[in-house]
């Protein structure tokens, strides 16, 4: 049977699953949603049930079901380094890539297709996509939309919610940096996000509340569990969010950047992110209060990037203190290089360390439309960068 992931069914709640089941160490979870195309036009293809049963056929581990049929979604299992990841990964999706090839699909990265009329999308057929689109009705067809999310391992419930709390103010960073998704329905939105745009019209999504213990979190949960308006905490969907089943603190603001090195910086960084902010609780106990003001500015600050990117003037205090984004990303980079050497990910960090010559997934995409004026020759490019990385042929643009 092909994976779909997360079921959605109303259950009865069970007394354990809000246990927060911690790692010692920051260990790493990643999952990539990717775009399946077709070969002559670059449109979105609905080739996902045939990929996905020769990945089963050929027990190729970490490949699952996703909304549509026109993409799937390729995961690592727990690693301990950037470089497991980056190995897992790119095994896993070569052996995808070489079956999608093979059924006549090719397959791409970003936030966003460029030209797809959503309207024109099939929904996976499984029980859980079908529940999602009686309940979201046209919204459906809005959450064609391709992300990175990245698990950082911690120790309990009530360090998640401290980090949490405490990180909400670096989400219009990682945003930023994997912006990756201008257009929509071959319409440039002005936006260097649309994708967040777009799922911020999801309910339980975008910025979390502010919660001050794990307590707290699971009163909310039951809560909403308790009046039907989810079916368990997976139906929240916040921009950064615990994952007690998995021990994780998950981070899902990221578009699905442009490029696996860029993928791979990002999941680098947000793990230094969380490294970092640990270390500042163990020597700071009062921090895990956290400010709820930090919340109140950050739907703004996430608007800014999603606007504007990198280019963004970010509201650095609650005083409304303001600099721009590109330069608070780049000594954020600085003070966190300590943390990604602790790990031996510090390879990875190179593309951050050279943010003055930094083009996002955005600015590329709407350059190369304006050299071609031509949909398909994003399409074109968007394959040939990913089959080039994967290939281990060095991407020069």
């Amino acid at each position: 049977m092909i994976q779909v992931d997360e079921p959605t069914a109303p259950s009865a709640p069970k007394s354990d699953d809000l246990v927060f089941h911690g790692s010692a160490e920051p260990t790493l979870g990643v999952e990539l949603e990717l775009q399946i195309l077709d070969r002559e036009t670059g449109d979105l293809a609905p080739g996902a049930v045939r990929i996905l049963k020769m990945c089963e056929e050929e027990k190729v581990d970490g490949v699952s079901a996703e909304l549509m049929q026109s993409m799937f979604e390729v995961k690592t299992g727990v690693c301990n380094s950037v470089h497991e990841v980056r190995e897992q990964l790119l095994t896993r999706l070569r052996k995808a890539r070489i079956f999608a090839n093979s059924l006549g699909f090719e397959l791409g990265l970003g936030g966003t297709h460029t030209f797809h009329r959503s309207s024109t999308s099939a929904v996976f057929p499984a029980e859980r996509y079908e529940r999602i689109m009686e309940r979201l009705a046209w919204l459906t067809y809005q959450r064609i939309v391709f992300g990175l999310h990245v698990h950082v391992g911690v120790p309990d419930g009530d360090s998640a919610l401290a980090v949490s709390s405490l990180l909400v103010k670096y989400l219009p960073h990682l945003l930023a940096l994997s912006a990756n998704s201008p257009f929509w329905q071959g319409v440039d939105t002005g936006l260097a996000s649309g994708r967040a745009a777009l799922y911020g019209l999801l309910p339980h999504s975008g910025i979390p509340p502010h919660f001050g213990k794990w307590k707290e979190f699971r009163t909310y949960s039951q809560v909403m569990r308790d009046s039907k308006a989810i079916a368990s905490f997976k139906d929240i969907y916040w921009d950064i969010r615990p994952r007690p089943d998995f021990g994780t603190l998950e981070f899902r603001i990221c578009d699905m950047p442009a490029t696996l090195a860029l993928t791979f910086a990002i999941v680098a960084l947000t793990r230094c992110l969380v490294s970092a902010t640990l270390n500042l609780l163990k020597d700071r106990p009062a921090a895990r209060r956290g400010d709820p003001r930090r919340h109140w500015i950050a739907g703004e600050n996430k608007w800014l990037a999603t606007r504007y990117g990198l280019g963004a003037m970010y509201i650095r205090t609650p005083g409304g203190k303001r600099r721009p984004l590109k330069k608070d990303l780049s000594e954020l980079v600085e003070r966190l290089l300590p943390f990604a050497r602790a790990h031996g990910d510090d390879p990875f960090m190179a593309p951050l360390q050279r943010l003055d010559t930094f083009e996002s997934g955005a600015d590329a995409q709407r350059n190369l439309f304006r050299q071609n004026g031509n949909w398909k020759a994003l399409t074109d490019a968007m394959i040939r960068r990913f089959a080039e990385e994967l290939e281990g042929v060095k991407y020069e643009g």
